[in-house]
């Protein structure tokens, strides 16, 4: 697979335990999208340093969304130095998910002392520009990132290769998810990368992909 000049690629790939891909950008800000459960980061420090790269490297720590296993790993990345950032209605759900959160993490639920907030609209790094997509469904205060200059779109857990993400967790909502779907179709995508599963690589693959699923799951007329 062809990637964009410094980006890097950590797939979460285990079946036992459930955590996100995480994706690294060399750039000017170096920055990374969706650090994954607390407890499993050793995992990515791991697959980081055989790049080169420690967790302390990371100037910039984003997530797509505020479930535990895409944004729990920003508060070491915040002690390690890091700018920890999120949708301002991913943080107003984390503080209502305190019930859920136990549940699913088996521990207390932490504050998370963001450092600014991402909204629809450019997100500057140095040279590079994201643009910062809202896109709620899966959950409140979900963003993607869209890396126009490069073709790379990371749709979190809003679209993944011939899936979307699930709508039956707190704050999901299935027509939100199928007006956030048609929102990222109109994009010049060439590389596909979700929070879960494979990535997807080709202009004409990932357009493909996006009207299978918007036919399977939402029908025609979504």
């Amino acid at each position: 697979m062809s990637l964009p000049e410094r980006l890097y690629v950590y797939p979460w790939e285990s079946y036992t335990e459930n955590n996100c891909n995480s994706y690294f950008l060399d750039g000017p800000v170096k920055t990374l999208i969706d650090p994954g459960h607390a407890h499993l980061l050793h995992h990515l420090e791991a697959r980081m340093a055989q790049d080169g790269f420690t967790l302390e490297d990371v100037q910039l720590a984003l997530s797509t969304h505020p479930h535990p296993d895409h944004c729990e790993g920003l508060l070491k990345l915040k002690e390690l130095g890091a700018l920890i950032a999120m949708h301002e209605e991913a943080q107003a759900f984390i503080k209502s998910f305190s019930t859920q959160w136990e549940h699913v993490t088996g521990r207390k639920m932490p504050e998370f002392p963001v450092d600014f907030f991402v909204k629809e609209g450019r997100l500057t790094l140095g040279s590079e520009v994201f643009h910062v997509l809202e896109t709620p469904g899966h959950a409140p205060g979900s963003v993607c990132f869209y890396w126009e200059k490069e073709g790379v779109l990371f749709s979190g857990d809003v679209v993944f290769v011939q899936s979307v993400g699930r709508v039956d967790l707190p704050g999901g909502n299935a027509a939100l998810l199928a007006r956030s779907l048609e929102k990222l179709m109109g994009l010049d995508v060439r590389l596909l990368c979700p929070g879960h599963g494979p990535m997807l690589e080709g202009r004409g693959a990932v357009k493909e992909n996006f009207y299978l699923i918007r036919q399977y799951f939402f029908g025609p007329q979504a």
